[in-house]
């Protein structure tokens, strides 16, 4: 059993165009960096007729942006739009007219979600608060100015309000050590401190950004005399749509393979060359396989468009018949830069451990085969932990195998993310590998399968004895060996747990009547696996020279150690849905990485103590203190429920659907249970 991926990427890479590339970015770009809800409906409609021109069937979902609708756990952003803004100083008489921001040359001076001005704009002192802590020290101070601060004003902005500022301008800028001219992108102006987009309910304070230099000459002018600033912003407020984009290759199978990324951004980079990596795999997929290029598809590919989280959560909760097709999928964000004057880094994500899959092992291949060879230099971590963007389709809840490249550089969410220093070369390094992930797996039968499961393998049996490794070493000095002993062989056990997974996954990527016989397969090796745990077990009981001791049981988790929580909602938690004076003692869960890895362990099968020891040996860490508070406030608020010992699981129902892993019905009974009638139905044409 032998896959040349050099030849397929070789063979992809010839269909590539760099100029393309380019064009699409500039094209996504070009509307998207004025960020308001029509410019992304502008944007929409370019990349529909774009799609419509390669011959690629194109389609754009609409969104709630209502401010109200709840998609999972997550409140829909309310529309908005700005026509103009511009701040001035008034006072002192000699400064007056001294423009320090205009929306006009840097869309960026408007913080998004900005409130309006009355039309003859706001013209008041303006007073300087250094962060939160002197807004508490001159609160009284504030009421009826313009408040300055060169500190991150998001998180205090209810505050500001309560005090009575009239309007804010901020300084802060990422990385403005190396770029004091560049304005930040401030893309989210909530009242809740660990909120994002402005939602119904929330202040519509007017607000503007200003770069480092500017903010230094400011603080200036202040030390001298009293300053008035005049600010002017014409914006407004709208119920409208999200756009999500979608461009569709049809096959025979009712399965798809989808690639995704969120549009509606600011920046070339982030994400403009995202979207244009997912467009070119689009067209040349579909052109390499009408004209012969590329073996035919077996299975449809979709690319989405879509707006960051919101959109990704809003088309899931909408279009549940598509995501049901949907099998594996991959998440592009931020291609476009590599150069060391950037800081550009880039970064593998893998699936969570709990949906562990042979896609991710593809993608590694891929990466390794192809981007070191032609984009030398390059900073790349591989298979790094889950992190939250575009990819929250692997809840087992959606079930959607999604695998996720990024990066970042010193100009990202700033001005300074513009067309100059985007690199066409990583833009095809980029695309060459996507359309090789797609078609690969969109063509894929039992060998191909079959080969990636062999290649996970390998993955695993590197990481089980890297894991051997590591213990041998720490038990040549442990002073309570047994103790030490229990802890090893309880990580060995976790890795078989979720190579097993992996391996298993493979079969989702053969035909139906290939499944029955390459599962008795895939089951040989899941016992090399398993010899592999074994053998490193046996060398480390023989150093130890002692019979494991008892695992201690995990800390922390009190009177919930033994319950089973069962997730109650699709996609990452935000708790847009608890009220706000109960969720700020315990934090965001936005982008808390491991709490949405240990909920997508929640299927009501496991105990809470099961799943805080998988989740503290996927990440490294120790310490359940922060996972039980999050535990605790969603069980009060319905997001969890427990299940006590003994308790049946109830049934799924529709507002609740729970993906079941994929079988066949002449599978071997240890196999994952059979589709559902609904599953097994043949979908309905595009």
């Amino acid at each position: 059993m032998s896959v040349n991926l050099h030849q397929r990427l070789k063979a992809a890479s010839e269909l590539v165009s760099e100029t393309s590339l380019l064009e699409l970015v500039e094209m996504v770009w070009e509307n998207d960096r004025q960020f308001t809800h029509p410019a992304y409906h502008a944007t929409a409609r370019k990349v529909g007729a774009k799609l419509r021109e390669w011959g690629v069937r194109a389609r754009t979902f609409e969104i709630p942006a209502d401010g109200k609708t709840i998609f999972g756990d997550w409140r829909m952003p309310l529309g908005w739009s700005c026509k103009r803004a511009r701040l001035e100083i008034y006072d002192p008489f000699e400064e007056r007219g001294q423009v320090l921001a205009d929306r006009k040359d840097k869309p960026c001076h408007t913080v998004m979600w900005s409130g309006p001005t009355p039309p003859e704009g706001i013209t008041a002192e303006v007073i300087l608060i250094r962060d939160r802590r002197d807004l508490a020290a001159k609160k009284d101070q504030v009421k009826g100015k313009i408040l300055y601060t060169p500190s991150e004003p998001r998180s205090w902005k209810r505050q500001i309000v309560e005090a009575g500022a009239l309007a804010v301008v901020t300084s802060w800028c990422r990385n403005a050590e190396h770029i004091p001219d560049a304005v930040f992108w401030f893309n989210g102006w909530s009242d809740n401190p660990m909120g994002w987009a402005f939602t119904a309910g929330d202040t519509p304070l007017p607000a503007m950004a200003i770069s480092p230099a500017a903010g230094v000459e400011l603080e200036v002018l202040m030390d001298r005399a009293k300053v008035k600033l005049k600010m002017v912003v014409d914006s407004e407020y709208m119920e409208t749509t999200l756009p999500v984009v979608c461009g569709y290759i049809d096959a025979p199978l009712q399965e798809e393979i989808l690639a995704i990324g969120h549009a509606q951004e600011q920046g070339a980079n982030d994400n403009a060359s995202g979207s244009a990596v997912i467009l070119e795999s689009l067209r040349v997929i579909h052109q390499g396989t009408q004209d012969g290029r590329l073996p035919p598809l077996k299975r449809a590919v979709r690319g989405l468009l879509t707006n960051e989280c919101y959109g990704t959560v809003g088309f899931a909760a909408m279009n549940p018949g598509i995501l049901r097709r949907i099998i594996a999928a991959v998440n592009w964000d931020t291609m476009g830069r590599h150069q060391e004057d950037a800081d550009g880094g880039f970064r593998h994500h893998h699936c969570p451990d709990a949906v562990a899959n042979v896609a991710d092992t593809l993608m590694n291949l891929l990466l390794d085969e192809w981007f070191a060879r032609k984009v030398p230099f390059h900073h790349f971590k591989r298979d790094q932990p889950f992190a939250l963007t575009d990819n929250a389709y692997n809840d087992p809840q959606l079930g959607v195998f999604c695998t996720y490249v990024d990066s970042q550089d010193r100009f990202w969410h700033t001005s300074a993310d513009t067309m100059n220093l985007i690199s066409g070369r990583t833009l095809h390094a980029f695309a060459t590998i996507s359309v090789a992930y797609l078609h690969f797996l969109a063509s894929a039968t039992k060998e191909e399968a079959m080969w990636l499961a062999h290649q996970t393998v390998k993955r695993y049996g590197r990481r089980i004895e890297d894991a051997g490794g590591e213990w041998s070493a720490r038990l040549e000095s442990a002073e309570d060996k047994p103790a030490l002993l229990a802890l090893a062989y309880d990580e060995l056990e976790y890795l078989k747990e979720i190579a097993f997974k992996a391996v298993m996954s493979a079969k989702r990527f053969m035909l139906r009547e290939e499944r029955a016989q390459g599962h008795l397969a895939l089951l040989k090796l899941q016992r090399h696996v398993r010899r592999l745990v074994e053998l490193e077990k046996r060398r480390l009981k023989e150093l130890a020279g002692c019979e494991p001791g008892t695992l201690p049981p995990q800390d922390g988790l009190g009177e919930f150690a033994e319950l089973r929580p069962l997730k109650k909602f699709i996609g990452t938690p935000t708790y847009d849905t608890i009220p706000k004076e109960a969720r700020e003692a315990v934090g965001s869960p936005m982008w808390n990485s491991q709490l949405q890895c240990a909920l997508f362990w929640c299927d009501g099968k496991l105990t809470l103590a099961d799943i805080a020891r998988r989740v503290n040996h996927e990440f490294e860490r120790n310490g359940n203190d922060s996972l039980v508070e999050h535990f605790r406030l969603m069980g009060e608020h319905g997001l969890v429920q427990w299940l006590k010992p003994g308790e049946e699981i109830p049934k799924a129902t529709k507002a609740e659907p729970r993906a079941e892993a994929e079988s066949d019905g002449d599978a071997p009974a240890e196999d994952s249970p059979a589709e559902t009638e609904e599953e097994a139905e043949a979908a309905p044409a595009e």
